[in-house]
């Protein structure tokens, strides 16, 4: 999504923070320091979509629009500004360091990273502040998946496949489920994407401790609570299931049964025009997440800037379990892994288990009906239209040093991301990675998942993105801890949605 959380966004919540407590500073200062900007009934799964995006009539991109050749022609070095946000480390020095490795690699671009916060909505606030006026804007945008819409509609964005084409990249190479995510009209847009997914992460011990099996965490949301209840009455933790009231989550367990949030195909055929939210799957959802915390299951926190309390939940063993982006597996590894950090290759069994208070593991995302039901969610890298030729072809020039195989590898080992060329699946560096450290472990269900992810069943498509998902987690937080009632919540936010879009088509 360690990094900052790939669908976080700050929001004026009406429930007040919970007290972090006091005890355990040290691993708390460790979680800190890594997760402060913490905060993506169908067919099953198939990777046998066009990763082209859905849409009815794909238009077809014209390489003429990328200027590739005048990087060539240009007199002196080229300078790009990249602006980036949501970004934490160890993903901040691992882009950082690709921007000085790459600027040692020629003699004809130099790529300045300027860092413009840690929350995704740091960045896009200021490249809204700076759209009215093309010459502010950088050369290279990095935001949010979410955001996709907006940058389209405001005409701002060179469709990196047409850099692609005009320098014979091929972009199938790019896997399926990432490529239909970041596409508009079968246009794929960012020059490289940093994608992230949920995931379910659990104390092992806990699960011995309650008689579960420690190998094998729940698979859907009814698991997690037969589970939430059995290590309740063991009393292994107070509030089992520790959950951050994020509207990702629940956009993830609709498109993992097929209800699309808006219309107009999820908005991929055409822009939304009308939530569609409101659905008996939504209501189960919400249902579920009600009943766990009025049965003292939940452990649910409301979405703060820069809150890490949800992970402390897990720190202070009041929960067992969380989910939450693929991205955090580092951090979670290095404040929660201790010395298991180095296991070299060797299995982690139960009997490893014995004297130790937290020995962390994951799994795929619990669905409704069946665990990895998942979309691409995270960041993009953009190439804007507003600067020069040369800066523009500049800039591609740089998200191809980026789609390297060593660079795209390192951007999973080092940076906590998810493989997005389908040559480096399975490579030896990141089976290595997967076998041998405690990340890589944690990891591995977020690779699986996204591998096996359905192209056509991306996340919606939406304009005003961040307003939208403010009314639905706004929805998900009244119910949670205003003790609103389900039904009438949901149908209030799926009608201030539509009404939201119906406002911004105009």
């Amino acid at each position: 999504m360690a990094v900052a959380n790939a669908n976080a966004n700050p929001s004026t919540s009406p429930c007040p923070d919970r007290r972090v407590r006091q005890t355990r500073r040290v691993v708390a200062g460790i979680i800190a320091a890594g997760l402060l900007g913490l905060v993506a009934c169908g067919s099953p799964p198939t990777t046998k979509g066009t990763g082209a995006g859905r849409t009815d009539t794909p238009a077809k991109v014209d390489p003429k629009e990328c200027p590739v050749a005048a990087l060539a022609k240009a007199s002196g070095k080229v300078k790009v500004n990249m602006w980036f946000s949501g970004l934490v480390d160890p993903a901040l020095g691992v882009l950082t360091d690709m921007a000085k490795r790459y600027n040692a690699s020629q003699d004809k671009v130099v790529v300045t990273a300027n860092n413009q916060g840690n929350a995704y909505a740091e960045g896009l606030k200021k490249y809204e502040g700076a759209a009215a006026t093309p010459s502010q804007v950088p050369q290279i945008q990095y935001l949010e998946d979410t955001m996709l819409g907006e940058l389209v509609d405001k005409g701002q964005v060179l469709p990196a496949e047409a850099c692609m084409e005009a320098d014979g990249y091929d972009p199938t190479q790019i896997t399926p489920a990432a490529r239909a995510a970041y596409s508009v009209d079968g246009v794929l847009y960012p020059g490289y994407m940093n994608v992230s997914t949920p995931i379910l992460y659990y104390n092992k011990v806990h699960f011995k401790k309650a008689g579960l099996d420690p190998e094998n965490p729940p698979t859907t949301l009814a698991e997690i609570e037969a589970a939430a209840k059995k290590l309740k009455a063991a009393g292994v933790s107070k509030k089992p299931f520790s959950f951050k009231a994020d509207q990702w989550f629940i956009s993830t367990w609709l498109s993992g049964v097929g209800q699309d949030m808006v219309n107009n195909n999820n908005g991929r055929t055409k822009p939304a025009t009308a939530a569609t939210f409101d659905s008996p799957a939504a209501k189960e959802v919400f249902g579920d997440l009600k009943r766990m915390d009025d049965e003292g299951l939940l452990n649910a926190f409301p979405v703060t800037d820069g809150s890490i309390d949800h992970y402390l939940a897990l720190v202070n063993e009041d929960s067992s379990m969380l989910v939450e982006t693929s991205t955090a597996s580092g951090t979670i590894a290095a404040a929660l892994g201790g010395d298991l950090n180095n296991t070299s290759g060797v299995k982690i069994d139960t009997t490893a288990l014995d004297g130790k208070k937290i020995v962390p593991g994951s799994g795929e995302y619990p669905g409704i009906k069946q665990p990895g039901q998942i979309y691409a969610s995270g960041g993009a890298f953009y190439i804007m239209n507003t600067s020069s030729p040369a800066q523009q072809a500049a800039s591609w020039d740089f998200l191809k040093f980026m789609l390297k195989p060593e660079n795209a590898t390192i951007w999973h080992t080092k940076g906590g991301y998810l493989p997005v060329l389908k040559e480096i699946e399975g490579s030896p560096a990141i089976t290595k990675f997967q076998e041998t450290t405690l990340d890589g472990k944690l990891l591995k269900p977020a690779v699986d998942q996204l591998a096996t992810a359905d192209p056509d069943r991306s996340g919606p498509l939406i304009g005003p993105y961040p307003a939208f998902q403010d009314i639905l987690q706004g929805a998900l937080e009244k119910v949670l801890f205003n003790g609103a009632p389900v039904d009438s919540s949901l149908a209030k936010a799926e009608a201030d949605a539509t009404a939201l879009l119906k406002d911004y088509n105009g």
